[in-house]
C-alpha cells in the first residue's frame, strides 16, 4: 500500500484522540498527538511544561504577553511552539505513514499529496455526557468545560491557519462520531484510508 499521512481535527469530547488511537492500531502506524509536545521541548528548549501552557492556546499567550510574560528572544511562546510544532510534523510526515491529532496538523500538511484530513464532530449532549464520564464532572461543569476547550482549539487554528476551525471546506471528510461510537468510526476511517492508498498503488 501507497504512504498516506492522516491529520484527526476534533471538538472536544467528540472522542477524536480515542478513534485516533484505534485508527493507529487497525492501520499500524505511528500515533502523535501530546508526543509533540515533548518533541518540541526537545528541538527549542523549552521546558514542556511551559509549552503545555500554549498547547493549542492563543489567549494564554496573549494574556502573559501584556504581563511582561510568554515571551522568548521576543517572540511570543505560542508562536514559538506553533512553528516548532509545524516543523516538526512535515518532518514526520516525509519519513512514514502517521497520524496526528490537532494542532493545525492539516494546514501544516496542506501540500501533501498523501494527506487525508479529517474533522470529527458529535452532537453538544452526547460530547457532554462524554466528558461527564470520562473526567467524573457535572453536567454544568462538562458543557462549561467544552466550551471553553473548543474556544481555546478554534482560537488557534483560525489564528494561524487564516481559516475556520471545524469549516468543512478544509477538511476532506467531517464524521459524526455519534453516528457510529468511537470503535466504528474508526474502522470506518480505516477503511477509507485503506482504499485511499490502494488506488494510489494502483496508478
Amino acid at each position: 500500500m501507497e504512504k498516506i499521512i492522516i491529520t484527526i481535527g476534533r471538538q472536544y469530547g467528540s472522542g477524536g484522540h480515542a478513534i485516533g488511537e484505534q485508527l493507529s492500531r487497525l492501520l499500524k502506524l505511528p500515533f502523535y498527538d501530546k508526543e509533540l509536545i515533548e518533541m518540541a521541548s526537545e528541538q527549542s528548549g523549552i521546558e514542556a511544561g511551559v509549552l503545555w501552557v500554549h498547547d493549542e492556546r492563543v489567549r494564554a499567550s496573549l494574556f502573559k504577553m501584556k504581563s511582561g510574560g510568554g515571551m522568548r528572544d521576543g517572540v511570543p511562546l505560542s508562536d514559538t511552539l506553533y512553528r516548532t510544532q509545524c516543523r516538526i510534523i512535515q518532518e514526520l510526515a516525509k519519513k512514514e505513514s502517521c497520524i496526528f491529532i490537532g494542532r493545525t496538523a492539516n494546514h501544516c500538511l496542506r501540500e501533501c499529496p498523501h494527506l487525508f484530513s479529517v474533522f470529527v464532530t458529535a452532537p453538544l449532549p452526547q460530547r457532554i455526557e462524554r466528558i461527564m464520564e470520562r473526567n467524573r464532572m457535572s453536567r454544568k461543569d462538562a458543557e462549561a468545560a467544552i466550551k471553553k476547550v473548543d474556544a481555546q482549539r478554534a482560537d488557534y487554528y483560525n489564528h494561524y491557519t487564516k481559516s475556520q476551525w471545524g469549516e468543512a471546506s478544509d477538511y476532506q471528510l467531517v464524521v459524526d462520531s455519534s453516528q457510529r461510537g468511537v470503535e466504528k468510526t474508526a474502522e470506518y476511517l480505516a477503511g477509507l484510508a485503506s482504499e485511499r492508498m490502494n488506488k494510489i498503488a494502483a496508478v
